[in-house]
């Protein structure tokens, strides 16, 4: 066993962010994730004392894996986020403001690898977000015996299983990043994804918000357009108005703002 101890900002809830379910990163209601570093399998418990984040993990590093570790995790929960700017935002907004208790000392959680977060945003589509949580989690029992998200290489040496993980026409799809992403570590440019069948705009979209962390990229879609006309009383009809409403409501954190207003309206 050896331990991880990350510093926190001062706002950071862990108990917050598992409350209230996760985005990416954590596959369950636990703080629990397992990955892979170096081809050994780790499996690691967070914990959180005071403004420092407790990371448990049960194999053998050595010091590159665990700066590695120390590294991605800081990046995937946020934990150094300085968010003031957006707790100002959400204080002034009409819709938000009710949902200040649970937005504080919340973050948006990246997927531990850009893979992950790929193959997550298209089983995202369409579907709830408990829908989208069974899909992922089909996914990693078939490929990773329940413990660990599939690399490119383990979709691409049997495909045939996506067929049982209920993605439906998403497996093409899947089947596609894997072969995009097979040999690579990250996405180097966002918009060469535009070149993998089953990636548009939107998506594209999506990835920078949630996996690179770019408040500012919002994306369009039939929830917001009904959120900003039920629970706004604006009804807009063109993308451009709707993209022109949120700059002038969330300014740059208008893609964190829409997460939360989805969420928390929406995914009782």
């Amino acid at each position: 066993m050896g331990e991880i101890v990350i510093p926190l900002a001062y706002d950071f809830s862990l108990d917050n962010i598992v409350r209230h379910k996760p985005f990416f990163f954590f596959f369950s209601d636990k703080a629990e994730r397992a990955v892979k570093v170096g081809g050994k399998l780790v499996t690691m418990s967070f914990f959180q004392e005071d403004l420092r984040l407790i990371v448990k993990y049960d194999s053998e590093l050595d010091l590159s894996e665990v700066d590695f570790l120390y590294e991605r995790i800081s990046y995937c929960l946020g934990t150094m986020d300085e968010l003031s700017d957006l707790y100002s935002i959400c204080q002034e907004d009409k819709v938000l403001l009710r949902f200040m208790d649970k937005i504080q000392g919340n973050r948006l959680l990246s997927a531990f690898s850009d893979f992950e977060a790929l193959v997550s945003i298209i089983c995202s589509q369409n579907v709830s977000f408990a829908q989208y949580k069974a899909m992922v989690a089909k996914i990693v029992d078939a490929y990773g015996s329940g413990l660990v998200f599939p690399e490119p290489c383990d979709v691409l040496s049997d495909t045939g299983l996506l067929k049982g993980c209920g993605v439906g026409y998403r497996a093409d799809y899947i089947v596609n990043i894997a072969r995009f992403m097979s040999g690579k570590d990250e996405v180097d440019d966002a918009y060469e994804l535009s070149s993998v069948k089953g990636i548009g705009p939107y998506s594209i979209d999506i990835f920078m918000l949630f996996q690179k962390r770019q408040y500012d990229f919002f994306y369009v879609d039939s929830l917001i357009k009904k959120i900003i006309r039920d629970d706004y009383g604006s009804d807009l009809l063109t993308e451009k108005d709707i993209r022109q409403f949120a700059k002038n409501h969330w300014g740059k954190y208008k893609g964190l703002c829409e997460v939360y207003l989805q969420k928390f309206l929406n995914d009782v």
